[in-house]
């Protein structure tokens, strides 16, 4: 396995999927993230790593692993790339409803994975 020339890529993707991020309370959205689109998000770790693959999305962030359908790409590439982004932008870029994405980034708060609030 040491000869696996991708070892070292395979091993540093892991690691930064467990990178743990700056934990920030999302208040007062504790109970859900609301359909705003003025709402902002962005990650809590700058280390998430997004892998894409035919039926599915699979982000790495904070110590979790996260499974979404091909779509929620659009929606998940400017976080991991460090942006902020409102909820409605995202929603636009990806061709999806807002309260689909609210549920979507819902999930990352409740994995400790992002952050939202007003003035991000």
């Amino acid at each position: 396995m040491l000869d696996d020339p991708t070892l070292l890529a395979r091993y540093r993707a892991a690691m930064d999927g467990q990178a743990v991020g700056r934990m920030v309370p999302s208040l007062p959205y504790l109970d859900g993230v609301p359909a705003d689109p003025r709402l902002r998000v962005r990650l809590t770790t700058a280390r998430a790593v997004l892998e894409t693959g035919e039926d599915v999305v699979t982000l790495s962030a904070a110590g979790s692993v996260f499974e979404f359908a091909p779509e929620a790409e659009a929606v998940l590439r400017p976080l991991v790339d460090g942006r902020t982004e409102d909820l409605g932008a995202l929603a636009e870029t990806a061709g999806l409803g807002l309260e689909d994405v609210a549920g979507l980034v819902q999930e990352l708060v409740a994995g400790q994975a992002a952050v939202v609030g007003s003035l991000l």
